[in-house]
């Protein structure tokens, strides 16, 4: 009789080989012998699972940093866990405990490097930001070097864009965690099949970023190479469409750090790497680390977060409304918030009903893009000014034209003054005319209606377009500003140029928006200047108030009458959409605190820049309109009013 051990649970069961010793039909030993072989084969997957977690765990410490040292951990090598022990007639089991704190590599733990080792010169995904942002950008890279040392992959971004500083390739050295292997392109049958419902990360089509992603439809049942996919974030008419992407370009969706842990006995909770996990029984559940800027004490409640990001859920839905088949330009809310006017570069004003989004009509009469509207303070009438060379009057009500004004160049900018009996337009320069500002009187009666300018404003600066023009205070004087980001105060009654901008102080490039306050006190500008931000102006002195930095093309402008909220809107140029991934353009609406400048949230959505931002008279919806053809209706839900800096 003897026993046979090795560290590798090879455990042979040496029995007597006299026939006579056991009674004919005895299954005894036979049964035993199947308890053995599971027991072996659940004993050797459980090492092979535990050397792969601790060799994801070696991979997320620090360079140099043992294991042994972390608070409170005692890993188990699962190896010299249990010990068969056959002896005499029958089986003896004996649990040996067998802690050890020496730095070793398991095998695993080689095999992976060598696995990451042999990943040079191919493209694999990586995660390039840091650990504490608050989302993972994910990018298609190639893998140019491995580190054994430091376990530090370097790769390189072959298409940066243009949007980098310096533009051109970029390298980064991240740690293994940080690396997803693509499958293999030409071996599909040795892939991983994830199946519908699963979350996945997917390179989008036409981009070289990768985004999370829903499997909808796989290439098995497909009966092709390509999964269909959902992607987060990805909405198109109020539903998010469904993409096929290669399988090749699907992987695995990572949590930041790792997905289980196993086989280690700790404190009940622990903190590493900014992952938090807890134990229930034997099994550990990853617990969520959300980042606080600001928390304050609820005594009932005891500690609440505060984060200024709440208040844009994806709860949030906006209404889509597609009624323009080009570029949105302008949009106007009446002053009772009902109603929502909108312009684009498809020649026809169009009236939407500010609620629920439903299109109620358009103003047809004009042959060139419409730039500019404004309604009346009774919402009778629509001014409007066209690329045609026209500025026009509208009923509201019956849709049909009043009258028309004539120039010799396009109508860039409408406003009408406080009463609806006077209104300023501005003229881009044509041919031999410059920019000017025009006042024109408005009769109560369009049959009285006079096409004379009670007062035209020739530009210091002709050659500049004058992008904006409104009424200041009680019609007394006109703010301006345009093509040379110059701001001006005239006298609207002599036409005297009163007050300039100081050029240090304000904007450098071109101011493409200009929005007053409700009370006419103070109004905001946006730039398309170096800094890419947006100014708040005292309408009287045109002192700077404060800088709002965007850093992307602002196009739009727009301030909350509820609460101290700006919005600002812009986002890659447009002759360069058509080349980038609609989540690289930054095309977003973002919200700032008036008093604090601090960006306070986003809301996202077109596929295009932002040309156009609108605050409802209410303060509890805004709307806005993109390059991509689209309106967008947003109604604030209650997180927004709740939030606190």
């Amino acid at each position: 009789m003897g026993r046979k051990k090795n560290t590798q649970l090879d455990i042979s069961i040496w029995v007597r080989s006299n026939p006579t010793d056991r009674p004919t039909g005895d299954t005894s030993l036979s049964g035993l012998k199947n308890l053995y072989i599971q027991a072996k084969e659940l004993c050797e997957s459980e090492v092979t699972v535990s050397n792969i977690r601790l060799a994801q765990l070696d991979s997320l410490l620090p360079s140099g940093q043992q294991r042994g040292k972390l608070d409170g951990l005692r890993f188990y090598d699962a190896c010299n866990d249990i010990t068969e022990v056959a002896e005499g007639n029958g089986l003896k089991r004996k649990r040996m405990k067998a802690e050890s704190d020496v730095t070793r590599v398991p095998p695993s733990t080689r095999n992976q490097i060598e696995a990451y080792a042999s990943l040079k010169g191919e493209q694999v995904a990586a995660r390039i930001t840091a650990d504490d942002a608050e989302q993972d950008e994910w990018l298609v890279v190639k893998v140019i070097h491995f580190d054994r040392e430091t376990k530090e992959v370097e790769v390189l971004d072959e298409e940066s864009g243009d949007d980098e500083e310096g533009g051109g390739q970029r390298t980064y050295k991240l740690p293994m965690p940080c690396i997803l292997p693509f499958p293999k392109r030409n071996d599909p049958s040795t892939t991983q099949e994830f199946l519908p419902g699963k979350h996945v990360l997917a390179v989008y089509p036409g981009t070289t970023a990768l985004y999370k992603a829903t499997v909808v439809s796989t290439p098995r049942k497909r009966k092709s190479d390509e999964y269909l996919l959902e992607f987060d974030d990805d909405e198109e008419d109020g539903a998010l469409p469904q993409r096929t992407v290669p399988f090749h370009k699907v992987a695995k969706a990572r949590v930041k750090g790792f997905d289980v842990i196993a086989f280690f006995v700790i404190k009940d909770e622990i903190n590493l790497k900014d992952e938090k996990w807890k134990r229930t029984g034997l099994a550990w559940s990853r617990i969520e680390v959300v980042k606080k800027r600001r928390r304050k004490v609820d005594d009932e409640k005891g500690l609440r977060c505060c984060d200024k990001e709440r208040a844009f859920k994806e709860k949030m839905r906006p209404i889509l409304m597609k009624g323009h088949e080009r570029p949105l330009t302008f949009l106007r809310y009446n002053r009772d918030g009902d109603m929502l006017f909108s312009c684009a570069k498809d020649h026809t004003p169009t009236l939407w009903y500010a609620d629920n989004g439903e299109r109620h009509g358009t103003f047809r009469g004009h042959n060139g893009a419409v730039w500019c509207c404004d309604v009346s303070r009774d919402s009778l009438r629509l001014i409007t000014g066209s690329a045609d060379q026209s500025a026009k009057l509208w009923d509201v009500k019956t849709g049909q034209q009043l009258f028309s004004f004539k120039f010799g160049s396009p109508a860039r900018s409408v406003d009408f003054a406080l009463g609806d009996k006077l209104a300023v337009i501005t003229t881009d320069p044509f041919m031999e005319r410059t920019s000017a500002i025009h006042v024109k009187r408005i009769a109560e009666d369009p049959e009285d209606q006079v096409s004379e300018s009670v007062l035209v404003l020739e530009s210091p600066n002709g050659r500049k377009r004058i992008n904006r023009a409104v009424w200041g205070p009680l019609n007394q004087t006109i703010v301006s500003g345009g093509e040379d980001a110059v701001l001006r105060i005239w006298d609207a009654e002599t036409g005297k140029l009163l007050k300039e901008s100081d050029a240090e102080v304000g904007h450098k490039n071109t101011i493409t928006s200009l929005t007053k306050s409700a009370d006419d006190s103070h109004f905001i500008t946006g730039s398309l200047d170096k800094t890419a931000k947006a100014c708040l102006w005292d309408m009287r002195t045109l002192t700077l108030l404060k800088t709002y930095v965007s850093g992307v093309p602002v196009n739009a402008v727009s301030m909350s009458p509820l609460l101290d909220h700006v919005v600002l809107g812009g986002g890659q140029d447009a002759s360069a959409v058509t080349t980038t991934d609609h989540r690289a353009g930054k095309f977003e609406a973002k919200f700032y605190d008036k008093i604090l400048q601090e960006e306070i949230g986003g809301v996202k959505g077109h596929f295009g820049p932002i040309n156009a931002l609108a605050f409802n008279p209410d303060g509890k919806s805004f709307s806005s309109g993109g390059e991509d053809g689209y309106v967008r209706l947003h109604h604030f839900d209650s997180d927004y009013f709740n939030i606190r800096i």
